[in-house]
């Protein structure tokens, strides 16, 4: 975040400075070297106080810190247009960094700005001018802080992945529901398969032509039972035809709409791996939209695997009748 300081940043370390440097108690150097606040390792909670600068991102918590001293802190650091006060500043502790941690005669203080902010390294040199020590190792409140930041952004961190979850399944719901409809809908047509039925009835009604002409070859005689065997071969060409077109309205169910089913059937599949995964509850019944796709699938093959038997006898018959139809008329020396 890009601060208008620059010009009021080094009135700002001045004030900081002199304010710092001048001042008795626990904010000046107090005579003597600055004794660490010290260095365990736990991130325990400790008593502070925290000031934030106004219309900025930098924030000085102080520990042991009360009101007092802290209030005492705002009036050593405003200055130069930049103004302190306990109102928080609106940035969240997750988002900054620490600039610095310094200690002084058993106090420990931690700076906090925008990564490279200017305001928050002038506020570290300010404390560093006025006696106090920048520390080698973080202290218990600065490892406190940091603490609290990573607690943040994993806050934050869990917070984002539920909202993602929440929309993923909602995305899922929609999806199943869509599905489960397309499922109906389709399973409906397939269990139609009247292209595959009439191609078998027109096999059945050519053959029966077939026979008719035959019969009447029985009838006839020479040279128009000659004719009529002619005829019979004509009829069983027209019946392997028939099957012809039978095994490409069977090809064209199996690749259409039988295998838009079965795509069907895996994406509600899906869709309900997807729920589960994600630890929701279905919100549409699919179970009797996949019994009944179940049931189509099952017909439609039933149907397919009969259409091929009797398309295979019907079509041998008309072959084999054309043989007896010319060998008759053969005998019959036609």
């Amino acid at each position: 975040m890009r601060r208008a300081i620059a010009a009021a940043a080094v009135t700002a370390v001045t004030a900081v400075v002199a304010s710092l440097a001048g001042c008795g108690g626990i904010f000046g150097s107090a005579g003597g070297t600055a004794s660490p606040a010290g260095n365990g390792s736990a991130a325990a909670r400790p008593e502070t106080c925290t000031i934030y600068a106004q219309q900025h991102a930098a924030q000085v918590i102080v520990s042991p810190g009360h009101q007092s001293e802290c209030g005492t802190l705002i009036s050593d650091l405003t200055g130069g247009g930049i103004i302190w006060s306990f109102t928080p500043n609106g940035n969240s502790l997750s988002d900054l960094t620490q600039e610095c941690d310094v200690t002084n005669a058993g106090y420990e203080a931690v700076v906090l700005d925008d990564s490279g902010a200017s305001l928050g390294q002038s506020t570290c040199s300010g404390f560093e001018t006025a006696g106090w020590t920048a520390s080698t190792q973080p202290g218990p409140l600065a490892r406190y802080v940091t603490a609290q930041q990573q607690a943040s952004q994993q806050q934050q961190a869990s917070a984002s992945a539920s909202v993602v979850q929440v929309q993923q399944a909602s995305s899922a719901q929609q999806a199943l529901a869509h599905d489960v409809g397309t499922l109906n809908s389709d399973s409906s047509a397939l269990g139609d398969s009247k292209s595959v039925a009439g191609g078998v009835n027109q096999m059945n009604r050519d053959y029966a032509q077939e026979q008719s002409d035959y019969q009447q070859e029985q009838r006839a005689s020479c040279p128009t039972a000659a004719g009529d065997a002619q005829t019979v071969a004509e009829d069983a060409a027209t019946v392997t035809a028939d099957l012809n077109t039978l095994n490409g309205d069977i090809e064209n169910l199996q690749a259409g709409d039988i295998q838009t089913v079965q795509g069907d059937l895996s994406s509600v599949n899906s869709d309900l791996s997807s729920l589960q995964s994600l630890g929701a509850a279905p919100a549409v019944n699919s179970a009797a939209a996949i019994a009944t796709a179940d049931r189509a699938l099952t017909s439609a093959w039933a149907v397919i695997s009969s259409a091929q038997a009797q398309g295979k006898a019907v079509n041998g018959a008309a072959q084999a009748l054309v043989t007896t139809a010319r060998s008759w008329a053969t005998q019959h020396g036609c």
